[in-house]
């Protein structure tokens, strides 16, 4: 068991390589020149060559890939073209504001999709089956800043009783002080539980915005994976001995984890890559808004990064989802194990 978790270690290792190598190559093919993004279109040719030569980017194509290579590898991911700061710390210092509504966003779509997912698999083909369907068929055919959009225009125009998307602060809060830079984690460490108070608060229709986009989809795998295994003969067989069906459930339940806790973990990649959209609906101050700005500008430090972190964290997921995978689910234990034996068995006889 722990020698496949060092395999897939290593397999994560060599694809985050390819993904280093694939960030800065896309990047660096991308039409327009940083240095004419910077001092703006009237730039002359020789402040262009002298912006260059300061960012490094006059070198050689090969030099400048080993460099970032090695960069990247040490845990530098380079310093903004526009502002000069650094990059790992604007992310660090960023992602909690993301995950403050990300997170629990992914956790009200699990329990709703969860919860709907299964009465509709138990409701076969009756009304609260195909209102399911319906729903769901409509929010998935809803973009993401249109709900978002909506819900605005219902909680916070309408009803009065949401807070302003004007971002996680209002004029009336006070920053914590610095102490890490994200103004969730020094609020909580500075023990100023209002303020954290006020942030969630400001935080619920992002996070119900998360919860019901990623709900739709995540209650239709439910529903599919729960009526393929509640038709399954073994589960027909748990009910002929008379079990519970609180029991059958939870068998039911057993066979499609795999699949759900996969779903999940590509939920929580998507989520990540598409903050960008609910940050800007919602001002929020997050990792995803902050990349944005850097595309729309042109800052290659600042897109490479983000494509790193957010291609990292999404690698170290499915590792973890591996791992887990194989832990509870014996079959799949079962196949690593006699999948190695049958990898040394041709080494044996070659010997």
């Amino acid at each position: 068991m722990i020698r496949y978790i060092i395999s897939r270690l290593i397999i994560a290792f060599l694809l985050l390589l390819g993904l280093i190598t694939l960030s800065f190559g896309l990047v660096s093919l991308l039409p327009g020149d940083p240095a004419v993004a910077l001092l703006g279109e009237y730039a002359t040719p020789a402040d262009v060559a002298r912006i260059n030569a300061q960012l490094g980017l006059d070198l050689p194509f090969w030099e400048r890939y080993l460099d970032y290579m090695g960069r990247t590898l040490s845990g530098d991911l380079g310093q903004s073209f526009f502002t000069g700061s650094s990059v790992s710390a604007e992310i660090w210092m960023r992602l909690p504001n993301t995950l403050v509504y990300l997170v629990p966003g992914l956790i009200l779509a699990l329990v709703i999709g969860m919860a709907s997912g299964t009465f509709a698999a138990y409701r076969h083909g009756r009304f609260a089956d195909k209102s399911f369907t319906a729903g769901v068929s409509v929010l998935m055919a809803m973009p993401e800043f249109v709900l978002a959009l909506l819900l605005l225009f219902i909680f916070y125009q309408q009803l009065h009783i949401a807070p302003a998307p004007l971002g996680m602060l209002s004029s009336a809060d006070i920053p914590p002080p610095r102490v890490t830079g994200s103004v969730p984690i020094d609020a909580v460490l500075t023990g100023q539980w209002d303020l954290v108070a006020s942030l969630l608060g400001r935080a619920a229709l992002p996070i119900i915005t998360m919860g019901l986009f990623f709900a739709a989809p995540f209650g239709k795998t439910v529903r599919t994976g729960l009526l393929q295994v509640l038709n399954s003969p073994q589960i027909e067989f748990a009910r002929a001995c008379g079990l519970k069906p609180a029991q059958v459930y939870r068998y039911a339940l057993s066979d499609v984890r795999g699949a759900l806790m996969t779903y999940l973990v590509l939920l929580f990649a998507a989520s990540l890559s598409g903050a960008a959209i609910i940050e800007s609906v919602f001002s929020w101050p997050g990792v995803g808004g902050w990349s944005l700005d850097g595309v729309l500008k042109g800052d290659v430090p600042v897109i490479q990064g983000f494509v790193l972190v957010m291609g990292a964290t999404s690698l170290l997921g499915y590792v973890i989802l591996d791992a887990l995978i194989t832990l509870l689910d014996p079959r799949a234990r079962s196949s690593a194990v006699h999948g190695r034996k049958r990898a040394q068995r041709p080494a044996a006889a070659a010997a």
